[in-house]
């Protein structure tokens, strides 16, 4: 079997207004998210067998350059067997590369499944470590409550929720504290608020989004999440820069709280210096960033090191099933995201996506990812090149 050509398609969703969410993504700026992005890679071989991945991180980016440096890359793979996946996507410096790398990664092991008639998690697992049914997974949001107009809408969420069978939720910190006056003390009673309307039979775990000042303010919240008997505390500062492993395990050293991340790392090398450091005390490696293959590995390094991998899934429905699969995969696994913002994309685009029934998935038997495109979805969401956010002015 050969490669012969991709195939790529750019898709967007747009919330009605009312649904638009918070991109505080920055201390002193409010956007809000008004679409979603897809970048989909199909891969074609001699064969007849194709296979899908995603290009995950950079869908919040510039997207119509990632779907031309696939293309850029597609002659360095036609004619190559998509059996060789492990030697044909190893990681290079470039950032972008590798995350045109990652969709070209899960698409050949969908390949590979596909013609060996065997669900991709079969094939990354070693000694028969699978767990394919009942994977817990999280509702993962908090995104669309601000603190300018409606700080209280997350109650309505947890309401949600509940009645969905969730038994895990991660919720973010809201709108831009620094045009809010938004302190740790203020946002420390709004999460024991939080925390009463979840009751004790819910886990909570809050994401930053790599948004606090210092490791002193990400400790404030670190002991507040500590009382409250928080699951995690995920990515408290950025972690990009040459203290930044540092600055993590110095936070995990003085709080009793896990310390998790590792979304935004697109290298082996990146996982393999956190991990050195002490960084983390729960990987949230993306299939969908990183790779089927390296994310399997990142996986099993921290196994060896006796600490747990909980997947990063808030893209779409091609991601969520590569990331789905590792989880089956790994012998460190505990549960997965799944985004709950009202993406109609997480499960749209493909005919046999992996929704969460009350809390839990099941992954299937089907060869591969266990996936097909569908079309008719990829043609009613046209890709929008505005991108994902608007300002969001103050009434």
């Amino acid at each position: 079997m050969r490669i012969t050509r991709f195939e790529t398609f750019l898709c967007s969703y747009i919330f009605p207004e009312e649904k638009s969410w918070w991109g505080g993504l920055v201390w002193d700026m409010d956007l809000k998210g008004v679409r979603f992005n897809a970048i989909i890679l199909r891969v074609h071989t001699d064969e007849g067998i194709t296979g899908l991945g995603e290009a995950g991180l950079s869908a919040w980016g510039d997207c119509r350059a990632m779907q031309a440096l696939l293309h850029r890359l597609e002659p360095g793979f036609a004619g190559k067997d998509p059996f060789d996946v492990e030697k044909l996507t190893v990681h290079t410096a470039n950032g972008q590369v590798n995350q045109a790398l990652a969709a070209i990664d899960c698409a050949l092991w969908d390949i590979v499944g596909k013609a060996a008639n065997t669900p991709v998690y079969r094939l990354l697992a070693q000694e028969g470590d699978i767990q394919p049914r009942r994977i817990r997974t999280y509702a993962s949001g908090g995104v669309s409550y601000n603190w300018f107009a409606k700080p209280d809408q997350i109650f309505d969420e947890i309401a949600q929720l509940k009645a969905e069978g969730f038994t895990a939720f991660k919720m973010r910190i809201g709108s831009a504290w620094g045009l809010a006056g938004m302190t740790v003390s203020k946002f420390g009673d709004y999460l024991t608020r939080v925390r009463a309307a979840l009751g004790d039979e819910i886990d909570l775990m809050l994401d930053a989004n790599a948004r606090f000042r210092s490791v002193e303010e990400a400790l404030e919240v670190a002991h507040i999440l500590e009382g409250l008997h928080a699951r995690w505390f995920e990515e408290p500062i950025p972690c990009g820069d040459e203290d930044g492993a540092e600055r993590y395990r110095e936070i995990r050293s003085k709080t009793g709280v896990p310390i998790s991340g590792g979304e935004r790392l697109t290298s082996l090398e990146e996982h393999q210096r956190m991990l050195k450091a002490g960084a983390y005390a729960i990987v949230q490696l993306d299939a969908s960033f990183l790779g089927m293959t390296s994310a399997y590995r990142v996986a099993q390094s921290y196994h060896r090191a006796g600490l747990p991998c909980i997947p990063h899934s808030w893209t779409n429905a091609i991601a969520h099933a590569a990331n789905a699969h590792l989880v089956a995969a790994i012998p460190n696994r505990v549960m997965l995201e799944t985004q709950h913002i009202g993406n109609p994309m997480l499960t749209e685009l493909v005919d046999h996506p992996i929704p969460a029934d009350r809390g839990f998935i099941d992954v299937p038997e089907r060869p591969g990812l266990g996936i097909e495109l569908n079309m008719d979805a990829v043609a009613r969401y046209p890709f929008d090149d505005n991108g994902i956010w608007a300002p969001w002015p103050r009434a």
